[in-house]
């Protein structure tokens, strides 16, 4: 495993594990992330994230394949466009005030939805998760 993958990890494994126990939740982290996979993105990119989502059709453009990412990147994957992307951040560097014509601001939405003290840590580790699950959705 790369160091900067390694790195990844960790951070998700920290940030994560201090999410869920911020918010008193007692499941799986890989349950968790899939769960918030299936409720953000599932909808356009599809439960096993081909981009076959029920709400394709209805897109002006096909949703990206994220079972591609690494492949598509070098056989690296690309953790840190990924959250920017979720985030909302990738495009100017900073927060959109919109999506892009499709792709919602997630990072806009998990930020409203924190209960915690820590909005930032709890954002972290919600869109973390998601990439963290995606990551395991890629084809080898």
């Amino acid at each position: 495993m790369s160091k900067s993958l390694s790195n990844l990890a960790l951070g998700i494994g920290l940030v994560g594990g201090m999410f869920i126990a911020a918010s008193g939740v007692n499941a799986d982290p890989t349950e968790w992330a899939k769960s918030d996979y299936v409720n953000y993105c599932a909808a356009c990119h599809g439960l096993n994230g081909t981009g076959d989502g029920p709400m394709a059709s209805e897109l002006k453009g096909k949703p990206t394949d994220l079972t591609t990412l690494a492949k598509n990147s070098g056989g690296v994957f690309p953790s840190t466009k990924m959250y920017r992307t979720i985030d909302g951040t990738w495009d100017q560097g900073n927060l959109r005030a919109h999506g892009s014509d499709e792709m919602p601001i997630w990072g806009d939405v998990f930020r409203r939805k924190a209960t915690g003290e820590s909005v930032y840590m709890e954002t972290k580790g919600r869109i973390l998760s998601i990439i963290q699950y995606i990551e395991s959705l890629q084809k080898k």
